[in-house]
């Protein structure tokens, strides 16, 4: 019986450390395409549907929509550079905090997920202006 729970506690923690090398795996992919300003590297990661917010302006897109919601923003606010800041969990909730640096502007940015199914799944995704 003690056999089981030491294997048992071994398959847990390699779930776990799975969970955080996708977790952070698909945040850097997520980073690299804020920083390039290149939506098809975001995409895979967003859930459908998954909330985006612009300036305070929040609205519920399909992964489809949230493509030319994303598409435009870069259009109107070329990316200059972006890092996150900031990056952590809470249960299976995942988050991070970046700046998105434009044509001489500044966001902040927030992305909050989950994984689902095996994955890392966006369901928030913010653009707040920098005053």
């Amino acid at each position: 019986m003690r056999g089981w729970r030491v294997v048992l506690i071994g398959l847990i923690g390699v779930g776990a450390s799975s969970w955080v090398q996708t977790a952070d795996q698909s945040l850097a992919q997520i980073e690299q395409g804020l920083r390039k300003g290149e939506m098809e590297l975001i995409l895979p990661y967003l859930h459908d549907p998954v909330e985006i917010a612009i300036g305070g302006k929040a609205k519920m897109y399909s992964r489809t929509q949230a493509s030319y919601v994303l598409k435009d923003f870069f259009k109107m606010h070329p990316p200059r550079g972006f890092t996150f800041m900031h990056r952590g969990r809470s249960e299976n909730v995942v988050y991070a905090i970046g700046a998105y640096h434009g044509q001489g502007e500044q966001w902040d940015v927030s992305v909050f997920g989950r994984m689902e199914r095996g994955r890392y799944q966006v369901e928030q995704l913010r653009f707040e202006a920098v005053e």
